[in-house]
């Protein structure tokens, strides 16, 4: 059974052979989108539909739903596939591909690849970055741009809009883990005005110029990747290196403790973290030792966060230049355990596993990154300093 949760995890971690369409040097056009349509009208035509489209219980604000095998189209109301007008349309079939040879169950590396990208560190806010605005409102504009919850990806748009017929047509990628889950293709018959168009261009416009936020570097290829480094301790949330108990927010409990060997603990409770310093009977000269983050909502070293899945961040930090052990349970990533800088995975059964990666410090001691998984969903986040004994 070993074995079995290891295979599990080592498969989902593979590269696979696929790799993107040749490349484009154009953004995804309105005809490119129109093709697909057009494309999804015939299979409408030739496949009959599970639903009663014009049924009450069909009806939308995107329009009467047809339901089938290959996903789900809106149209204005009407009996006849091959005149109705379409409003929207979800694919869920992998078979069907869009713009770029783009389909389902693609990577969203390699989506980038397909479609150009300006902004591929994706800077700008926690909720979204855009990827490239191309065009004038004053005649028409297209644009991309990735829709987010931080580090998690959940919705890629291509747009374009044409300011002579008010038209605006766009594909959205909707992203589950770092995968293609499914295509939305919206053509709404709505109009746009000039003033619905030149704001809507603002606000493309105005996202170009944040850069408050950026996407961290992932890839299926180790080797492409940084180890945990020292520049890492520094994150969203705190400095490891210089956090003390008087910054850590407010509406904290702070808490002085007394190990009963001459040495003292302050412990500080916040809101989605504990932080323990060594200090002395006063609470003065406070070191932190340990940061444990206990909140989804932030964000550890290189954009960690609770509820994160093995894989995800597995491909944030170097691997493959160690060996797996004989038994399947441990793996080391990088560089020789007991002497920072290394990483190290424990894979287990596939239920509890976790992931280390040690850094040493300038003038200090390592300090340690532990990740702990329950089902390959992150449920633990624990920076802690290393004493001597423990490196």
């Amino acid at each position: 059974m070993r074995h079995l949760g290891w295979a599990a995890i080592a498969a989902a971690l593979m590269l696979t052979a696929t790799s993107a369409a040749c490349a484009e040097t154009k953004p995804v056009t309105a005809g490119e989108i129109d093709q697909l349509t057009e494309q999804v009208r015939t299979m409408m035509v030739q496949e009959k539909p599970l639903n009663n489209p014009l049924a009450e219980e069909a009806f939308s604000e995107d329009g009467y739903a047809w339901q089938f095998d290959f996903g789900v189209v809106y149209t204005e109301r009407s009996s006849d596939a091959a005149t109705a007008g379409i409003n929207a349309y979800q694919l869920m079939d992998s078979e069907t591909a869009g713009p770029r040879g783009i389909s389902l169950d693609w990577e969203v590396n390699q989506v980038m690849e397909a479609v150009p990208c300006d902004n591929e560190e994706m800077k700008g806010t926690f909720q979204e970055a855009l990827l490239y605005l191309e065009g004038s409102p004053e005649e028409a504009f297209c644009y991309g741009r990735v829709l987010r919850d931080g580090q998690r990806i959940a919705a890629i748009e291509y747009g374009s809009v044409d300011a002579k017929s008010g038209r605006r047509t766009a594909m959205i990628l909707g992203i589950s883990g770092d995968g293609v889950a499914s295509i939305r293709v919206e053509n709404s018959p709505e109009v746009l005005s000039a003033e619905d168009i030149a704001e809507r261009y603002g606000e493309m416009e105005a996202l170009s110029r944040e850069y408050r936020y950026s996407r961290v570097p992932r890839s299926r290829n180790g080797a492409d990747l940084e180890m945990f480094h020292e520049g890492d301790l520094d994150f969203t949330a705190l400095s490891y290196r210089t956090a003390e108990p008087e910054i850590m927010g407010e509406n904290v409990e702070d808490m002085l403790i007394d190990n009963d060997d001459g040495t003292w603990l302050r412990r500080v409770d916040g809101d989605g973290f504990e932080a323990v310093f060594t200090c002395d009977s006063r609470g003065k000269n406070a070191r932190l030792v340990s940061y444990a983050i206990l909140s989804p909502d932030l964000e550890g070293p290189r954009g960690v966060r609770l509820g994160d899945q093995f894989y995800e961040d597995f491909t944030r930090f170097r691997s493959g230049e160690g060996e797996l052990d004989q038994q399947g349970l441990t793996e080391v990533l990088y560089g020789q355990v007991g002497t920072a800088p290394y990483g190290l995975a424990e894979y287990g059964d596939g239920t509890e596993m976790a992931l280390r990666y040690v850094t040493p410090t300038l003038g200090g001691p390592d300090v340690e990154l532990l990740l702990r998984y329950h089902d390959t969903v992150l449920s633990e986040i624990i920076l802690h300093t290393l004493e001597e004994d423990e490196s």
